[in-house]
């Protein structure tokens, strides 16, 4: 992922190498996706942003969506040129004014500030750098579990808030004046963030990023060479799909379920996603399973899921449109309801953990990295803000919502499938214990550029023979 050097002067404090620390820092990252995101994604599970109907917000959210899918590849290259704690730290401002245009739509009416705040939200939304902070072993399980720590509190207050809605409509406005405060948390934790060159590792080292303070043309020459990679082509129709049924799960519980119903399913799939994550984090980052088998056996399990998920609701949705059903939390329907809901945002929460660790797993530069990132979240945006479009037509029923966003999930499986054979059994430099061999990743990249006919780019960016440090 980088190039580590010794450093020649070693702080002598024990606090300070602590705050330094990989494992430090990528809690502090967790806890601004706890504040951010996580909040944002609260919101998200109670379907329709807590409003009585998903039409107005689905539009909103279009815009939401739109602005992100050009964003997030832009903020990618940005974070490379400026650093990455300052694209975070910016990426903390558009969360709370998103939350509160929806306090004032629902209180007052006020659909301009939707508008707002949708635009906000899309330009600060979810850092595209998160993954390459921590550590390889790291770098997937305790950033996705703090944001999933977000999800369980908001949920939680929530479901407090609103335990005596029983009936369809939308949340307490008390909600969103919590969830707001805890939002306003994220720009003083963004700034405790240390900048990646002055990382300590655990084993005392601290890595420097061989392409720090790269040129704008430099750097969108990278991303257009990612870009055209074969595995980033394979994977872009499933970061297109990879969400688009979330939007019709939105319009279901808004139009099935009462507001404690909602709010007590959205808790259920901030608990049960959070155990998801770490599991799934967890077996992603394990050293022991050759990078190969951990990509083919995660994404068929995760097929085979949506499959059956798809049928069953199906099956469920063709009945319950004939039936239109007020469901409440203590009705017959709940149970087969919330289990549709909450296990299909499971396969949703697997498909993204793995996408997220796919395309780390096909190069151990964080520069790299942080490109590849960029480009998913900028597919995945792209997707989110088709599906939203069809979610934001009365014209569109929920069976149609269903049936678009199961063919285009089908339609992506086979490219999925190819790009999950193709996953590498180490990374680039990378030792049987799943250690990155000093010097190689760096070596490597410059001797695939060089290849390229870009010698000299690769001595502008200051990449050191064997045996010299970058400092």
């Amino acid at each position: 992922m980088h190039q580590v050097a010794e450093q020649k002067t070693r702080p002598v404090s024990k606090l300070h190498d602590i705050y330094r620390g990989t494992i430090f820092q990528a809690v502090i990252l967790g806890f601004i996706s706890f504040t951010q995101p996580g909040i944002w994604s609260a919101l998200n599970n109670l379907g329709a942003g807590g409003q009585a109907e998903p039409y107005v917000v689905n539009a909103a959210n279009v815009i939401t969506y739109v602005i992100m899918t050009f964003g997030a590849p832009f903020s990618s290259v940005v974070s490379n040129i400026i650093g990455v704690k300052w694209v975070i730290a910016f990426g903390t401002l558009g969360y709370a004014p998103y939350s509160a245009s929806l306090y004032c739509n629902s209180a007052f009416g006020t659909q301009w500030f939707l508008i707002f705040g949708s635009v906000t939200c899309g330009l600060s939304a979810k850092a595209t750098v998160a993954v390459g902070y921590p550590e390889p072993a790291r770098r997937v399980s305790i950033w996705l579990a703090l944001n999933k720590l977000g999800s369980i509190i908001a949920s939680a207050i929530q479901l407090a808030l609103n335990k005596d809605g029983s009936e369809t409509g939308s949340i307490s406005t008390k909600t969103y004046l919590v969830l707001i405060a805890i939002q306003c948390l994220g720009l003083p934790l963004a700034l405790l963030l240390a900048p990646p060159d002055k990382l300590v590792r655990t084993d005392g080292k601290t890595p420097t990023f061989s392409r720090h303070g790269r040129s704008w043309r430099a750097q969108t020459k990278e991303f257009f060479r990612i870009l055209r990679r074969k595995e980033m082509l394979l994977l872009i129709p499933a970061f297109i799909t990879s969400e688009w049924g979330q939007t019709y799960q939105g319009n279901y519980l808004a139009a099935y379920f009462s507001v404690r119903a909602r709010a007590l399913i959205g808790f259920l799939v901030a608990v049960v996603g959070a155990l998801v994550n770490l599991l799934v984090g967890s077996w992603l980052d394990t050293r022991w399973a050759k990078r190969s088998t951990q990509a083919r056996w995660t994404w068929c399990l995760t097929l085979a899921l949506f499959t059956a998920m798809w049928i069953w609701y199906l099956v469920v949705q063709i009945r319950w449109a004939k039936e239109e059903p007020s469901i409440d939390w203590d009705d017959a329907n709940f149970g087969v309801g919330a289990a549709l809901y909450i296990l299909l945002r499971l396969a949703f929460e697997i498909i993204l953990v793995w996408l997220y660790w796919a395309v780390a797993a096909f190069d151990a530069d964080a520069d790299a990295i942080s490109v590849t990132v960029g480009i998913l979240r900028g597919g995945v945006s792209l997707g989110m803000a088709l599906s939203y479009g069809v979610g934001a037509s009365r014209a569109a029923s929920l069976l149609t919502n269903l049936v678009i966003a199961l063919t285009v999930f089908f339609v992506s499986a086979p490219f999925t499938t190819w790009a999950a054979w193709l996953v590498p059994e180490r990374l680039i430099g990378e030792d049987d214990d799943g250690e990155v061999i000093d010097g190689v990743v760096v070596e490597t990249r410059a001797a695939e550029e060089a290849n390229a006919g870009s010698d000299a780019e690769v001595e502008k960016l200051g990449v050191q023979p064997k045996g010299e440090a970058v400092v």
